[in-house]
This record gives C-alpha cells, sequence and structure tokens, in this order.
C-alpha cells in the first residue's frame, strides 16, 4: 500500500537548516522504529515530548517521513526488506537517513546523518556504517542565530564517519570485531564552508579470535590477534570559537602523549601522533602450557619502533608491557 502525503518541499531541496537542537546527528535516536511484514512503524522515536512526525511517502520496506523538533524541521529515510518483521536490531538490513529540510533563508549549510546496519543471524555477523556530514556535526546545525547561545557540541561527537563489523561463528570457532570513527577537518570560518575530506583523526580497533585446531582436539588451539591505532584529534581544526554558538572548538588529541618500552627499545610519542599497537599470541600445538607472542609499538609520526617476539611465553599469554591510557585493557590468550 502506497501512502502520498504533503510532500511539496522536497523535490530539488537544496537541504538547508532552520534553527537549533542539542546534540549532533540525527534528530531522534537511531533505531526508534520497527517492522510488520515490511510496515514501518516510527511511534517509537516519535512519540517523544516536542517530536511530529507525518507520512510522506510509505509502501512495504520504504518509508519518508517530516520529523519536527521544536526548532528544526528534517525528511527521514527508512529503508528494510519489503517482507522485514521485528525491532530495527532484530532485522537482516536497516537504513536509517536525515536531512534537515528549510528554506534558504532560515540557514545557510547543508548536512547529512545517516546509518545502515547488516546482519546474518546465521554466521553472527552485523556490519554497520555511520554517517555525520557538514552542519549535523553540530549541536546547531544552523548558522542563522549567531546570537543565541547554543551548548556546543562534545568534539568526540563531531565524527564524519563510524564503522563497526563483528562476526562471531562459534561453530567453526571464529570471532572478529573491527570498529573506526574518523575525523574530518571543518574548513575556516571566513569561507563558512561546514566540512572537508581532509582527515585529521582517526581510531581503529581490530581484534581477531580463531581456533588452528591439532589432530587430537581440533577445537583445543587459538590464535589471537590485536591491533589498535590512535591518530590526531577530534573535532575540528579551529581554536577560536565562530560565530558564538560553539560551533569551530578546538579538537581534543585522539592519541595522549606517553611511553611504552617493547623489545629494549622505548618508544616516546607526543599529542595526536599517529601510534599503533600490534599483539599477535598462538598456542603451542606441542605444549598446552607455552604460546608464541609477537608484540610492536610504533609511532608511525617519527618512525618509532620497539618489538619483540616470544617463542615460548607462558600459557595463560599476555603483553609483557602494555600502555592502558591509550589501548585500554590489555589483551589476552585464551
Amino acid at each position: 500500500m502506497k501512502q502520498l502525503g504533503s510532500f511539496k518541499y522536497f523535490l530539488g531541496l537544496p537541504l538547508l537548516c532552520m534553527a537549533g537542537n542539542v546534540f549532533a546527528g540525527p534528530p531522534v535516536n537511531y533505531n526508534g522504529w520497527s517492522a510488520t511484514s515490511g510496515t514501518i512503524d516510527t511511534t517509537a522515536s516519535c512519540s517523544a515530548a516536542g517530536i511530529t512526525c507525518t507520512t510522506q511517502v510509505q509502501d512495504d520496506g520504504f518509508l519518508i517521513e517530516e520529523v519536527k523538533t521544536a526548532d528544526y524541521t528534517y525528511i527521514r529515510f527508512v529503508v528494510t526488506d519489503p517482507t522485514a518483521t521485528g525491532a530495527t536490531t532484530d532485522l537482516n538490513f536497516a537504513a536509517e537517513t536525515f536531512i534537515p529540510f528549510a528554506f534558504q533563508g532560515d540557514g545557510i549549510s547543508q548536512g547529512v546523518a545517516s546509518m545502515q546496519v547488516i546482519r546474518e543471524a546465521a554466521t553472527g555477523f552485523e556490519s554497520s556504517a555511520e554517517l555525520q556530514r557538514a552542519m549535523m556535526r553540530f549541536s546547531n546545525p544552523a548558522m542563522a542565530d549567531f546570537g543565541v547561545t547554543i551548548p556546543p557540541t562534545a568534539p568526540e561527537d563531531m565524527y564524519t564517519i563510524k564503522l563497526s563489523q563483528t562476526i562471531s561463528d562459534a561453530a567453526n570457532g571464529y570471532a572478529d570485531t573491527f570498529d573506526f570513527t574518523g575525523y574530518t577537518a571543518f574548513a575556516t570560518a571566513s569561507n563558512m564552508n561546514p566540512d572537508s575530506d581532509v582527515t585529521i583523526g582517526s581510531i581503529m580497533d581490530i581484534t581477531q579470535r580463531v581456533d588452528i585446531g591439532e589432530a587430537i582436539d581440533p577445537a583445543s588451539k587459538q590464535q589471537y590477534f590485536e591491533q589498535k591505532r590512535r591518530m590526531g584529534i577530534t573535532g575540528n581544526i579551529e581554536t577560536e570559537p565562530f560565530p558564538s554558538n560553539g560551533y569551530f572548538v578546538e579538537g581534543t588529541p585522539l592519541s595522549t602523549a606517553n611511553n611504552l618500552t617493547v623489545g629494549g627499545t622505548n618508544v616516546t610519542w607526543a599529542d595526536g601522533d599517529e601510534i599503533v599497537s600490534t599483539w599477535l599470541a598462538q598456542e603451542s600445538i606441542m605444549s598446552d602450557t607455552t604460546a608464541l607472542t609477537h608484540q610492536v609499538i610504533e609511532n608511525r609520526t617519527t618512525s618509532a619502533i620497539g618489538f619483540e617476539t616470544d617463542i615460548s611465553a607462558s600459557m595463560p599469554a599476555s603483553p609483557g608491557t602494555w600502555e592502558p591510557v591509550n589501548f585500554g585493557t590489555a589483551p589476552s590468550l585464551p
């Protein structure tokens, strides 16, 4: 069944903003909807105080609606499988996009906030991608009301892209995670361009655990790999607020100055340097009490590197040294 509402402003929309919001990203939380035989229901996210939603176009697995907050009007696109049934977090495919909706006189900049998730229950696979561009990275996406005081967006929330992937296949002894958050620079206030493709910072975490097996007991031996990378800053590169609403706040470092000694080499780094920690461990096929381990710490900004290999590390295995400020909890095997 198709439904057409008062969608008179959509075609040719210049994607411009109106007034104020209190956080970066979408005006309502992602995943605030469900589906029944392909019919999408957004009541869960549209029933909050101050939120009004009006359907514009609807079909099986597809919805376009107008979302109004106290200060903004958005268009939301929701897409799923035509026969999907269930909560958003259980669906095999879910995509949701918000764009600000206004006339040119109400603001000066465009933007988009979008998330897409793909799942496969049989293999424990889940992949999500989130995008924030232009003024949708700000607490106040419009720059129309310069005299209005809006709480500035936290620099860590000004990311451009966030990716996450997990695979958990217990039957085949395999587990994998991948997480990435990237930040791009805002252009200078003088030319008012809201966004750019210049990368100023990122965080990446990769883990992989797999059963490597042996002739007697194929599931008894494991291999574990972990790599963590931090570089640059969050937010943007401007250090002065312009206008007075906290758009251009100074970013915070994604890597914090510290040092770590691995294999007798002390590697140091400053705030914002590109640092990479890698650890690999594999249980010995010949013994239940030992493992091979390999650890590397790099400062790719200065090309400093320290590494160490141990072919008879005691089980359970863990890194000989670790730096928790930037890299969190030390890994271990098993």
